[in-house]
């Protein structure tokens, strides 16, 4: 018997459906016990990282103690006698205050230090109604631990450790006590809830419980009535029935406080969930048997088919037979269309090869454009207060030249309506530049000796200028005597490269200032030909990108070091030589 393709689909389905039912079963019970371990893990996870954060602002606090105790301000008004000046006490008082202001101010926590002098009968406190010295300020427990009493957590330190009943028998010349306002807590109680969930408190041996501002009053007496926290383990969870919901409560103690911090956290929430998209999957998969036996069918008649034309057609574009075509059902389906489509993509195929090519084309023009349009002269300013110092010192001439050559140079770098120009008008734009420079500095001679045969070539525009302003900047400007920069030219025809017939074309731009070593030239050329970074100028790299974008081969900036002394720059680009005879090859 042979089956056919919708009975095929039908038997698999059947055949899948027991598996899964069975494989679902036993994962959705492994996956409920996964999660309350996970949950359990997690809640003590969460509320051990709360509580280091709670100790740490606290152990911040004790820490204030410890530094003021050694503070050189106390320590030098504990060891005053009586032939130290009144002002000099009072400076050294008020001193004291202000660093207990600051000590204060830099805890999140709201607090307040005091420091009690037993010998001299002072009290120095951030608490307004704490200044009149009184015996039983002396009267406080163990040092070093801290205390709930009053309403408030309470940390006491003294200078001595020997600390008895009769403070003044004793050496003790300084007690420090600083305190906490629970609140602090509760805010924190209330944050944590807020963003991690559950019912957040703090159990205080001897004391009621700190609770978070909206903590269930009956879940906490029931955790406190059936759970005991006591014993050897620093952390653990408890499982807990309060009004028929399961609870985790997880717990903590405090490294800092003899206390333990207490998170309850409903289970149910986390469980029912899973109870109702198991049900769900259940009735999905009984719905999915009756769906698909129908939609067997339905597939293989509106996809398999269609889905079938649609990859031998492509198969056939891939081939290159850009004439393929499909018949188009009339049908209005999604199939419909993309038969249209496929049709449609094959009339234009053509098409897009010609746009991405003018594309390309585009492309590289605007990268050209861009490049260029980088480059910004920035000694505009300098020339500027050039021309006042010299109206000051009335050169009328000077004032004349420079505005001349200044209004000149402007005129040309600003000019945007072309963006290729002669060698002629860069040579020309150099004079005006160099004429500035020599100006100003005084110390600056030129010489451009340019083949005449260059002249007349195109190039891009600022081509020239940049390397010139490199030269004189940063080769001969760092030197203390004078410098020569030489601007000169060659052309070499003839060359042959991949078959082709180039003639290449060199500018070059000598200075004697700075020398490069071979190291620093190797260097130079590698950022040249890298993105742009901070280590090298933007007219270099500018300059050597727009020559390698329009003209490839080896074109661009090369750099040589000078026998001498100094740094040789050569411009370099190719352009291909045509055939005289423009008509070979027509008939």
């Amino acid at each position: 018997m042979k089956f056919t393709v919708f009975a095929k689909t039908i038997i698999l389905l059947i055949c899948l459906l027991v598996p899964i039912l069975l494989l679902y079963t036993y994962a959705n019970q492994a996956n409920v016990d996964m999660v309350v371990e996970e949950k359990q893990q997690s809640s003590l996870n969460q509320f051990n990282y709360f509580s280091s954060q709670v100790d740490k602002n606290i152990e911040q606090l004790s820490l204030y103690g410890l530094t003021l105790l050694r503070d050189p301000s106390i320590l030098h008004y504990r060891y005053m006698t009586d032939s130290t000046s009144q002002y000099e006490k009072n400076s050294i008082y008020l001193d004291i205050l202000d660093k207990l202001s600051l000590y204060q101010s830099t805890s999140r926590w709201k607090n307040d230090i005091t420091i009690v002098l037993p010998q001299a009968e002072l009290v120095l406190s951030t608490m307004s109604s704490r200044t009149v010295y009184d015996e039983k300020m002396l009267s406080f427990p163990q040092p070093g631990q801290w205390q709930l009493e009053e309403g408030n957590f309470t940390y006491f330190f003294t200078d001595n450790y020997e600390w008895n009943e009769k403070p003044a028998s004793t050496s003790v010349r300084t007690v420090m006590e600083i305190n906490f306002d629970p609140m602090n807590m509760v805010a924190m109680l209330d944050d944590f809830k807020e963003a991690q969930g559950g019912d957040p408190f703090l159990l205080v041996p001897g004391n009621e419980p700190l609770l978070n501002r909206t903590a269930d009053h009956e879940l906490v007496e029931a955790i406190m009535r059936d759970i005991s926290f006591e014993g050897s383990e620093r952390e653990g969870n408890h499982q807990l029935e309060v009004s028929g919901k399961q609870y985790l409560v997880s717990y903590v103690h405090s490294k800092q406080l003899q206390a333990i911090y207490v998170n309850p956290v409903l289970l149910d929430d986390l469980l029912n969930p899973m109870d109702k998209s198991r049900n769900m999957f259940i009735t999905s998969i009984l719905l999915l048997l009756v769906l698909s036996i129908g939609a067997a069918l339905l597939l293989y008649r509106k996809v398999q088919v269609p889905i079938h034309r649609l990859m031998r057609g492509l198969q056939q574009i891939r081939k290159g037979q850009l004439s393929t075509r499909i018949p188009v059902d009339h049908s209005r389906d999604e199939f419909a269309y993309l038969t249209q489509s496929f049709n449609h993509m094959a009339e234009q195929i053509q098409e897009l090869i010609e746009k991405v090519y003018e594309e390309r084309i585009r492309s590289r023009e605007a990268t050209l454009k861009h490049l260029q349009s980088q480059i910004n002269p920035h000694f505009l300013y300098n020339c500027l207060f050039y021309i006042k110092n010299m109206t000051q010192l009335g050169n009328r001439e000077a004032v004349i030249a420079m505005s001349l050559s200044l209004g000149d140079y402007y005129r040309y770098i600003t000019r945007g309506e072309n963006d290729m120009t002669t060698v002629e008008e860069e040579i020309r734009l150099l004079n005006h530049y160099l004429s500035i420079q020599q100006m100003r500095t005084n110390r600056l001679t030129y010489e451009i000796a340019v083949p005449q045969p260059l002249m007349q070539l195109q190039i891009p525009r600022l081509l020239i200028q940049p390397i010139v302003e490199n030269a004189v900047i940063h080769g001969i400007e760092p030197l203390e005597g004078s410098g020569h920069v030489v601007v000169t030219g060659m052309v070499v025809v003839h060359e042959h490269i991949g078959g082709r017939k180039y003639t290449r074309y060199s500018l070059f731009v000598d200075n004697d200032g700075v020398t490069l070593t071979a190291e620093q030239i190797a260097e130079l050329e590698r950022e040249i030909n890298e993105p742009m970074g901070e280590e090298i100028g933007t007219g270099t790299w500018n300059v050597h990108q727009r020559l390698m974008t329009r003209y490839g081969l080896s074109s661009g900036l090369h750099f040589a070091a000078i026998p001498y002394g100094g740094l040789s720059v050569e411009i370099r680009w190719f352009e291909e030589e045509q055939p005289h005879d423009e008509s070979n090859g027509r008939g």
